[in-house]
This record gives C-alpha cells, structure tokens and sequence, in this order.
C-alpha cells in the first residue's frame, strides 16, 4: 500500500547550502585551444584551482563498511576512454544517458532516475557530471563526475547492472575546473541525435536548454568553416559569451520530439512514466516512434552542414534532454513510501570511502576530536532560507515565513523522544545530546542565537572545504554530514533536505521531519 509519506512537502529544484550561491567575477578567458589532452588544468582568468589533497590521511575513521569485492564494470566498455565515444562502446550493448538538470541535488536524482531506466530498459546508464553552474557555485568548480561522490562499484553490486560515467567512455576534462573552452568547437565533436520531452509538453516546443549541456563532452556539434563574424565564438565579445552559452544555447544535439503517449496519464507539464520511456527504447516502440505520419518535431539550435542528415534519435546511446519529471505510476513518488526509484536505486547509492573520510574529519574538527576518536551521535538540521525568501508572501519581512529556532528546538525534543521510543531507553541512541544546524543563512546575528543555544555549525568550514576540495564540496560534505545523523529535521519543498531525510530513514532507521515553514505550497502534493 502506498502512502504518502510527505504530504504537504512538495519539492523545488533545490541548490546546495551555504558557500555555493557565492560568485567570482567574470574575466576572459582563453579559448585558442585545440585538443582535449592540450587543454589547461586551470583557468586563470576564472578560477584558480588550489594545489590540495584529493583525499584525508588514511588513518581516519569513518562509518563507511569494509571494502567490498568491486563489480567489473570493464565488459560495458572496450577499454580506456576514447576521443570519440563510439569507438569504446561495445557493439552487443545499448546505453542511455542525459544531461544535468537543476542544483546539485536535483542532478543526483536525475542520476538516480538515469540509473532506474538503464534498469527496466536493459542499458547501460552512463552518468552526465556534475558542470559548475554559475548560478548555483559560480564561475569556476570542478566537472565532477559521478563516481567521485559516489561508490558506484557498490551500486553495481547491488542492482546487479553496468553503471558508467562519461569519463568510462570519452576522453575529456574531468575533475578539473571549469574552462570557456569547454563551450567551443574542437576536433573531436561528435553528433548526436536525442530525444527530447520538453519539445512535446512544452509551450516552446523546444529541447530544455541549460548551461551546462552536452558540449563539455564534446557532443552534438560539427564542425563548418564560416566567416569570422560577430556570430562567431572566436571573435564574441567574452562577456556575452559567457550570457549566452549561460542560457544553453551553444549545445547542437539534435533532438526529436518524442510522442505524445509516453506521457505520464492525468499529469499536467513534462511528466512521463519509465515503463512508457523504456518501451521507446525498444525496437517496437523505437519503430512505432519514427513512422509516426506526421513525423515528429525535431529541433537543432544551429543548422547542420548541407551534406549531413538530421539525425534520428541515437539508438546505440539513446538521449533525453530531461530525465527529472519520470515517474513509476503517480507523480512526486519521492513524497511516497515506498518510492519506486528509491527502493530501486536511491538506497544503494552510498557515498564513496574518500568522501565519507573527508566529512568524518570535518566532524571530529567540529566536536575537537583526535583522528583516532569515534564522532558522537547528532541530530543534523537543514534550514535553507537565501533563496525562499522569494516564495514568501512578505519578501521585505523573511523571518515571518521561516521556521524559528525556538520551534526548531521544539523538534529537536520531539525527535529525541522518538529515538528513545525507536531504539530503546538504555540505548546510546536514546540520549543523544549534540545538534548539528546546516543552512545557507547569511545574517550574523541568526547564527549568533544558533551558537546561544549550544548548537554547532559547518559554516565555519567552508572556505577551508573549498580551498582543499574544491568548491562543490562545502555542499557535499553537508549532505554526507546529514546522512550520518541519528534524526534529522529538514526544509519542506527542498530537494536537498528530502534525500538526506530518505537516507536517515533507509540507512540509520532514524527519525526525521521537514518542517514546512510559512510559504505557498508550488505544486501539488500527496496526501
């Protein structure tokens, strides 16, 4: 039986808390390079990355379990990655993938979701990496891919499929910080038809743009020979480069539409169902698709050279511009337990033993502890606040509409009585004393009284975190810091406090809330 597991709670593209709404300035930059393996490790004029450790001193502890015997994911590919794709891709296999949508977290779940359709339609998923987003962490982050955050072999073993990353398979500047040259043509552009499930249920009736598309892997594009004028890329005004490949306008997949019938029935906006997507992926549905008369729409941002064809839809590596809205038979199932993607693939989605590491020695920083001694049990605390401030009806007046510390603290009491109800009175975990407050919150003074009632803080953190990791990381060991909690109290509509609550749920058998706050719910929801 389903049940509505968090009515009342709908959900918006989430960001990630703290450092990452921070910007740098825009400089210009090179973009006179040529070859992938030629290209610089750093963009000066944008980001300097920091000379730091990839990983903490090996003697930390951490709750990650013992190594494990790693899946071999090595039959899904030929070998090592490839200037061009279809040169490492087996011949008897079939893959699916996509590209980044939304905030950190909303990534993770079109990656779970990625992985969820690899699984009912017997590909291979290979994995879009995280971009740097100007909007959400600023001009400069690492391309970080999916594997580096997550224990992917641990993954395979358990859902028993092939999961790749695009560095498995294509050559590319991964791991490295962002570089306008990412957004220009190179030698080994490669084109691509996808799908596209915007271009139908969209009023636009085009593919989803967004900023960090398709062409930091190189895809999509061919090269032509053109006039140097102002349209083009070599000779744009840096400036309105950086606004208009922001806006995702310099991706050149070619997509067509897919039919309406993969539409998920009774929903309103972009929603489609896996069964309905995966069918398309089939010979039959593939078939039924491409003799639609009239055909199906198709949309390409630039036009092709007179000698080359439209594309159909890549069958080999089949594409979709949006993997968000995709659901098993009823819309926003991450409100419901149990949820089908979730059970499928979120669960076995643990955190690798390097990233468990370095969160495991933020914490014994934060509690002063020595490399060698165990972190106390804590409830963790999601308030994000910067950019709801704009869902609350008196915009000039935030505080009405955010949750007070004095009830936070109430839901604190609430959940310590439920971990002595859960676990048992003479259970350590019945008297867990410490409380670990997250938020993107930026008024001094908020903080303060966070500090007068004995909580602790990661802020303080931060730019250390982004200095030695990068700057993702503050975001990522947040998330990692709430996913160790004993109970944990989040943000309603945020995506980000919803999978960290699934976490404590699955992973600790922990008690949680999502406290709702004073803003109009922004989409329907369960219950």
């Amino acid at each position: 039986m389903t049940q509505s597991l968090f009515a009342g709670t709908p959900l918006i593209h989430d960001s990630a808390t703290s450092l990452c709404r921070r910007k740098n300035g825009h400089g210009a930059s090179q973009a006179s390079v040529t070859t992938v393996d030629e290209l610089p490790s750093r963009d000066q004029a944008h980001y300097e990355a920091p000379q730091r450790p990839r990983y903490p001193p090996a003697r930390l502890t951490s709750n990650s379990p013992p190594e494990k015997p790693k899946w071999d994911k090595s039959p899904a590919v030929k070998g090592r990655p490839t200037s061009r794709f279809r040169d490492n891709l087996q011949p008897d296999k079939k893959y699916v993938t996509t590209w980044n949508y939304g905030g950190m977290t909303n990534e993770v779940m079109v990656w779970m979701n990625l992985i969820h359709l690899g699984l009912k339609s017997d590909r291979v998923p290979i994995i879009f990496p995280l971009v740097g987003s100007e909007y959400h962490v600023g001009v400069g982050p690492e391309t970080l891919s999916a594997g580096s955050i997550f224990d992917l072999p641990r993954l395979m073993e358990a859902i028993e499929h092939p999961v790749l990353d695009w560095q498995d398979v294509k050559k590319g500047r991964f791991n490295r910080p962002w570089h306008e040259v990412d957004r220009v043509s190179h030698p080994d552009d490669e084109l691509l038809g996808c799908w596209s499930i915007v271009q139908t249920f969209d009023e636009s009736k085009r593919p989803l743009s967004r900023e960090g598309g398709p062409h930091v892997l190189h895809l999509g594009e061919i090269r032509t020979t053109f006039s140097p004028t102002r349209e083009d890329p070599r000779r744009e005004d840096p400036r309105k480069k950086l606004m208009r490949y922001s806006l995702g306008i310099a991706t050149d997949v070619q997509y067509t539409a897919v039919p309406p019938n993969v539409k998920l029935k009774g929903s309103e906006g972009w929603h489609t169902t896996f069964d309905s997507l995966s069918h398309l992926l089939s010979n039959e549905g593939r078939s039924e698709a491409l003799t639609l008369d009239p055909p199906l729409p198709t949309y390409g941002e630039r036009g092709l050279p007179p000698t080359v064809a439209f594309p159909n839809p890549d069958n080999q590596v089949a594409c979709f511009d949006n993997l968000y809205w995709v659901w098993q038979k009823q819309v926003w199932e991450w409100e419901t337990d149990p949820c089908p993607t979730w059970e499928a693939v979120g669960k076995h989605l643990h955190f690798t033993k390097e990233a468990d590491e370095i969160a495991t020695l933020y914490l014994q920083k934060l509690f002063g502890l020595e490399v060698d001694e165990e972190v106390p049990s804590f409830i963790a605390i999601h308030a994000r606040h910067t950019d709801f401030k704009n869902l609350c009806r008196t915009p000039n007046d935030p505080d009405s509409c955010y949750t007070s510390l004095t009830e936070y603290t109430e839901h604190v009491q609430d959940l310590t009585a439920e971990l002595v109800r859960i676990h048992g009175a003479d259970s350590p975990l019945a008297k867990v004393k410490e409380v670990i407050m997250m938020s993107d919150e930026t008024d001094p003074k908020w903080w303060a009284d966070v500090e007068m009632i004995g909580w602790k803080q990661m802020r303080s953190y931060e730019d250390e975190i982004a200095r030695d990791y990068g700057r993702r990381w503050p975001a990522i060991v947040d998330t990692i810091v709430q996913s160790r909690s004993s109970a944990f109290i989040g943000t309603s509509q945020s995506t980000f406090s919803l999978i960290s609550a699934w976490r404590v749920k699955t992973w600790n058998n922990g008690p949680w809330k999502l406290v709702s706050g004073r803003f109009p719910l922004l989409f329907k929801t369960l219950g």
